[in-house]
């Protein structure tokens, strides 16, 4: 086949370097995209931020739709199915980011809020590609879970619970669930007026999911009056039209950027770029290797006499400075800064490019090793350092 049109997303990271040689590439804001844009348009290469619509799709030669994240719900997958318009997806791409981000909130609250993430129960709405990694890497650092994930649940898989049960016993609650509008496991709203009522004063709510996913005016209500939860918000209603007044009851307030890491966007450039070649039968002439940089920082040494709480806050911060994405999000005036924010976020690297050296005690080591780190191993170090409860 010969040289391809696509319409893509101006902001998709590594667009020229994955799809400049295949044909002719249209950049648009993908908030805008209209039917004129893609009418003549083979191919469009997308983020989340794009509603494609069968309006948009009716009149047009597209014959295939990519979107560079995990989410789908911007699409509109029965009228493509219906049209022979084939639709792909990069699931998996921005776990690991989405899984930084959720841990960096941990340690704040460990550090601000004396929150101790390895003497609570944390609990897990989602068990995909986002939770389940997560799950996976917080088991790993030895820390208490408690998963619910109703259709997993409902096809017989073992370990869940009920979503009420999980939000009774959890004093950590972090939402990762795929937003759905329809059907017995619908997630639109999932976390209820009722819901948000019933919550343990202290509970830390950490939403990175979709917004719509949370009853954003019923917890506004109940902050207003109690003030009493610890609220950790990447996602909204309505983005980028947000309500900011949450922010004043929040400790820390995100763009949607959780997965924004520069692996993970390079990630689902790369899995949309294969997709897109295979469909059209292109050979495939850059791999993601070669693009990806080497890290500012790669290496950290840490104090041998270092607690479990100093090694996660120096390892934390050293790759991913969480206030920092909170401070500049405070600033933000109107929805053409939320979009701004995403546009022009700083290139922050995964937990897993960074090496620690000198961690003496071995439980502090599994710990950083199950979150994600990358460790230096030394045969002579020995552990000096009792249990990790008693640190």
């Amino acid at each position: 086949m010969g040289l391809i049109n696509i319409v893509a997303d101006e902001n998709i990271l590594l667009l020229d370097e994955f799809f400049g040689d295949l044909g002719k590439v249209t950049k648009v804001n993908g908030r805008t995209i209209s039917a004129e844009q893609v009418a003549q348009a083979d191919a469009l290469v997308l983020r989340s931020t794009a509603k494609i619509t069968p309006a948009i799709l009716s009149n047009s030669k597209v014959q295939f739709v990519g979107t560079c994240t995990i989410g789908t719900d911007h699409l509109a997958k029965d009228y493509m199915d219906v049209n022979s318009i084939v639709w792909r997806n990069a699931p998996g791409c921005n776990a690991a980011g989405v899984g930084d981000y959720v841990i960096a909130c941990l340690n704040h609250a460990w550090q601000t809020l004396a929150i101790d993430p390895r003497e609570v129960t944390i609990g897990i709405v989602g068990s995909g590609n986002v939770g389940g990694r997560l799950a996976q890497r917080l088991r790993s650092a030895g820390f208490n879970l408690l998963i619910c994930d109703s259709p997993q649940a409902s096809a017989g898989q073992k370990g869940l619970v009920e979503l009420d049960e999980l939000l009774a016993q959890s004093q950590i609650v972090c939402l990762h669930t795929p937003l759905t509008t329809q059907g017995r496991h619908a997630t639109e709203n999932l976390i209820n007026a009722k819901r948000v009522t019933g919550l343990a004063k202290g509970t830390v709510l950490i939403s990175a999911g979709r917004g719509e996913v949370v009853d954003q005016q019923a917890v506004l209500e109940r902050q207003q009056q109690h003030n009493d939860l610890h609220l950790y918000m990447d996602v909204w209603h309505q983005e980028p039209n947000i309500d900011t007044q949450l922010f004043g009851y929040s400790h820390c307030v995100t763009p949607h950027i959780a997965g924004h890491s520069l692996e993970g966007k390079m990630r689902g450039t790369h899995m949309i770029y294969q997709a897109l070649c295979q469909h059209f039968g292109l050979q495939e002439s850059t791999t993601l290797e070669h693009l990806m940089p080497e890290p500012t920082l790669a290496k950290l040494a840490i104090s041998s006499s270092a607690t479990a709480k100093e090694t996660m806050q120096q390892a934390c911060n050293g790759v991913y400075p969480l206030m920092e994405d909170d401070a500049r999000m405070r600033c933000m005036q109107n929805s053409n800064d939320f979009d701004l924010l995403r546009k022009t976020y700083p290139v922050r690297r995964e937990f897993s490019s960074l090496q620690l050296l000198g961690i003496a005690d071995a439980e502090i080591s599994n710990m950083m090793a199950g979150l994600g780190f990358g460790l230096a191993v030394d045969a002579n170090i020995t552990k000096t350092r009792g249990p990790v409860n008693d640190l």
